[in-house]
């Protein structure tokens, strides 16, 4: 999307906002390296700082939903022989268990430890999404942009510093994230069959990993329809569906097969949750939690990290139930508390991007950083005042591309603020964030900045009460922190439900 940023001088720089990149010079051009070969040196850079880091980072042994997605690969084996539609999982889709096969089988034929696998693969998904995916959609939904390597390599630092030990994992997150990712910038490109079955085929592997990308498909299924010529629309369709068959034909077998439902989409069901419904029964929660992580640490009382919500527990008392016996219920309840239930979500979502660690499983609960802390406040308000600038030279040029790419990045991350968040049910926003602030700022022309003193001294006032309330707000949900999973509880032990 262009825009037009009033240069010091007085004359308009062209395309010189935070949003699109000023005309390349063409002598600072001649001295950078093509923009292929910076992603191919920072993809290396990151893995091999993963492959260097991760050894060290504290973990020797697969916890919880980590040793869950490793064993999941047993389930494509019945009498000691592998069948695809022997996997029979209700909760989990049947993809990233069998990308994670092959490390499954090497460790189980040679002997090797399991994290060494995890964390080469992990150091693998860092550097293509971190080194080379992000940068690549940016540059597709930005083409006159040129990114160097400070924005580069800033955003792959901000990676690192915020969920580096994630890595160590086969967890579902960011293998989702790279496939929603590639489906995006696919789906920017020149269209064609080929690339269309590609489009398709990422979006439901992303989907599939994680059933809640299912919402990104509208999205980014317009925008590979729009982006190609009217009479190329039903070959693009055509090829999105055919791909997109290919990956949930399996998941269709499975379940028909296993469960009598004939569905391509992951059933998400635990018949040990009190609705069955992994999403129904998350939203109950929701109502009273308003952050979950999870505890190693052997000071802590239990592994459960809860943090209540003492105005969501309030409401919980005005409508006598935790339990919600459909959406349909769940949605009058938020109609009927309009106020409180927006409140709700305003502190779900705080909460969601305030990483305060960077794994998922926490060693040491009392070691916060302010100073990392500090810096991801930071790197918000550094994409909050991007945004603003952008908005106040917004042209509808392509405006339609930018919109899309951030509404199927958004919709995931929105169906995820009514639950008890974790903060990676957030994490296309984090990265999104992060792009905005590294690659968008790198686009701004200060070579003769005229600041006056009281836009100067605004802008500080501002972002010092940014930090103060972001702090703040910070500090009272720490307050709250407990590992009474009494708070889960149905009201006076029922089990009445809404």
């Amino acid at each position: 999307m262009p825009v037009d940023i009033p240069a010091p001088t007085g004359q308009t720089v062209a395309a010189g906002g935070p949003m699109n990149g000023p005309p390349t010079n063409s002598a600072n051009s001649q001295a950078e390296l093509p923009s292929a070969a910076l992603a191919a040196w920072v993809s290396g850079g990151v893995f091999l700082l993963y492959c260097l880091y991760l050894p060290f980072s504290g973990y020797s042994e697969m916890v919880y939903d980590a040793l869950g997605y490793w064993t999941l690969t047993e389930r494509f084996f019945h009498a000691g022989h592998f069948s695809l539609l022997a996997y029979d999982d209700t909760l989990r889709g049947y993809l990233l268990p069998l990308l994670n096969l092959p490390a499954k089988a090497i460790a189980h034929f040679t002997g090797a430890e399991p994290l060494l696998l995890t964390r080469l693969m992990g150091a693998g998904w860092a550097a293509l999404l971190f080194g080379w995916l992000a940068p690549a959609l940016w540059l597709t939904l930005f083409p006159r942009h040129r990114l160097g390597w400070p924005p580069r390599v800033a955003f792959a630092a901000l990676g690192f510093l915020f969920w580096r030990d994630y890595f160590n994992f086969v967890l579902s997150d960011f293998p989702a994230l790279a496939m929603l990712l590639l489906a995006l910038r696919l789906s920017l490109q020149r269209p064609g069959l080929l690339r269309a079955i590609l489009t398709g085929a990422c979006l439901m592997a992303a989907s599939n990993i994680r059933p809640i990308y299912l919402l990104a498909v509208p999205a980014v299924a317009l925008l590979a329809l729009v982006s190609a010529a009217y009479r190329q629309r039903l070959l693009v369709l055509t090829g999105m569906v055919v791909g997109g068959t290919l990956l949930s034909g399996p998941q269709l077998l499975m379940n028909g097969r296993h469960h009598g439902i004939w569905t391509p989409l992951v059933l998400s069901r635990d018949t040990r949750l009190p609705t069955a419904n992994l999403y129904l029964t998350q939203l109950g929660w929701g109502v009273v939690i308003q952050k979950y992580e999870t505890s190693l640490d052997p000071a802590f009382p239990a592994p459960r990290m809860l943090y209540p919500d003492p105005a969501g527990q309030a409401l919980l008392q005005r409508l006598g139930s935790r339990h919600f016996s459909g959406y349909g219920a769940y949605a009058a309840t938020v109609l009927g508390e309009p106020l409180a239930f927006a409140t709700l979500y305003g502190r779900h979502l705080f909460n969601g991007l305030d990483v305060q660690y960077p794994t998922p499983f926490v060693r040491a609960v009392p070691q916060r950083s302010n100073l990392l802390m500090g810096l991801h406040y930071s790197v918000w308000f550094g994409a909050l005042a991007m945004l603003g600038a952008a908005f106040r030279h917004w042209r509808q040029s392509g405006a339609w591309r930018v919109a899309l790419v951030v509404l199927a990045l958004g919709l995931p991350c929105l169906a995820s603020l009514p639950i008890a968040v974790e903060c990676r049910f957030l994490l296309p926003l984090h990265l999104l964030l992060y792009a905005v602030t590294c690659f968008g700022g790198a686009q701004w022309q200060l070579a003769q900045p005229r600041w006056s003193w009281a836009k100067a001294g605004l802008l500080a006032a501002g972002y010092g009460l940014f930090l103060l309330l972001c702090f703040r707000l910070s500090a009272q949900t720490q307050a709250q922190l407990t590992h009474d999973v009494t708070v889960l509880a149905p009201l006076g032990g029922t089990k009445a439900q809404r």
